[in-house]
C-alpha cells in the first residue's frame, strides 16, 4: 500500500478532513496533501522526512515501524537527528572502537553475560 493510500483510508475510516488530519499530526496540511498526492508542488515524488512520518505515525496511533511496513517501499529524507545516539551509548561505543582484541574479548564476554540476566 502506499503512504498516500493508507492516509486516505486512515481519515476516511475517522471522518477525518485532511485540516482535522493535519493537525492531529501536529504538521501542515500542505504537507499531508503531499503525502497524499504522493507528488511534490514540481509533479515529483514527495519525499517525506523521518520527522514527518513518525508524527504521521503517532497521528493514527501506530508506531513508525508499524507505518513502514504497511507502505510499499519508499524513498525518507534521512537527517542526522534522525539517526542521534543516546550520549552514554556513543562514549561506550567510542571506548569499543579503540579497544583492543584481548579488551573486546572481555567486553563481549560481560556484554553477553548482562545481556541473558
Amino acid at each position: 500500500m502506499k503512504l498516500g493510500d493508507m492516509i486516505r483510508e486512515y481519515r476516511s475510516e475517522h471522518k477525518y478532513s485532511l485540516r482535522e488530519f493535519a493537525d492531529i499530526c501536529g504538521i501542515s496540511f500542505a504537507q499531508v496533501r503531499l503525502m497524499e498526492r504522493g507528488l511534490n508542488s514540481q509533479g515529483k515524488p514527495f519525499i517525506p522526512s523521518v520527522k514527518s512520518l513518525k508524527q504521521v505515525a503517532k497521528g493514527m496511533g501506530i508506531s513508525l515501524t508499524a507505518l513502514l511496513e504497511h507502505c510499499d517501499d519508499m524513498v525518507i529524507e534521512w537527517e542526522a537527528d534522525d539517526v542521534a545516539i543516546d550520549p552514554a551509548k556513543q562514549a561506550l561505543i567510542d571506548k569499543i572502537l579503540i579497544a583492543t582484541p584481548e579488551q573486546l574479548k572481555k567486553i563481549q564476554g560481560i556484554i553477553d553475560l548482562v545481556m541473558t540476566a
